[in-house]
């Protein structure tokens, strides 16, 4: 069952072209990766599916509804996930309050920043939770700031999974990792996959996606080559 569909999707920007009529779908349960290299337009691909980046035509069709035009906090409503795409407040937050600001984004928007600093003691064992999940249990004081790379990614992740999503998007989450993050960052991901999750990630080299992707599709300008 197709979980996702993307039909002739296009977006143009000050005069350029970032994708050019882009159709592609995802089957539900399923990790496809979209690889090229910088410009391909990978990252305007995901900002597209997640409503942040405006399409110029065609159309999104997630879970089987129409989706197309929506913004990032109702695609999140309805399942559809981008990490970093949650408000980022100007003062410092720790991995926990970060995963705190995630679960109350839903309900409050960008707002939820502001009381992120404060959260109640059912939010605090829920995120808590969430940082286990993706193993940082040991991190949860930690500044976000102060975090390595892949400290980032994972309470990123646990931002995501905190939305409770069914398609989950990912920009290249493993290619600027050392080996050893970058094997437990996809064990990671195919494991958020067997809980449910249909993923999208991009990755510049298919080498890499290929440690955790079932399908890699390549991009050039906007476009599918491969």
């Amino acid at each position: 069952m197709k979980i996702l569909e993307v039909v002739g999707l296009t977006c143009v920007v000050n005069g350029v072209a970032l994708l050019d009529a882009l159709s592609f779908t995802l089957e539900e349960g399923e990790i496809l990766a979209l690889c090229g290299p910088t410009d391909a337009g990978k990252t305007a691909c995901l900002r597209c599916l997640a409503g942040s980046l405006p399409a110029t035509s065609g159309r999104l069709i997630f879970d089987g509804r129409e989706v197309t035009g929506m913004g990032p906090l109702e695609l999140a409503r309805h399942g559809l996930v981008r990490t970093g795409e949650l408000p980022t407040p100007p003062w410092p937050l720790t991995a926990l309050q970060a995963v705190v600001l995630a679960l109350r984004w839903p309900r409050l928007g960008a707002f939820a920043a502001v009381l992120a600093k404060w959260p109640d003691p059912r939010g605090r064992a829920r995120a808590r939770a969430l940082l286990e999940r993706v193993g940082l249990g040991a991190e949860v004081a930690v500044r976000r700031d102060d975090l390595s790379p892949d400290g980032l990614e994972r309470v990123g992740l646990a931002q995501a999974l905190a939305l409770r999503p069914r398609l989950l998007l990912l920009d290249e989450p493993l290619g600027h990792l050392p080996p050893d993050d970058l094997r437990a960052m996809a064990a990671l991901i195919t494991e958020i996959r067997a809980g449910g999750v249909s993923v999208v990630v991009t990755e510049r080299e298919p080498s890499v996606a290929e440690v955790v992707a079932d399908r890699v599709a390549v991009l050039d300008h906007g476009a599918l080559i491969a």
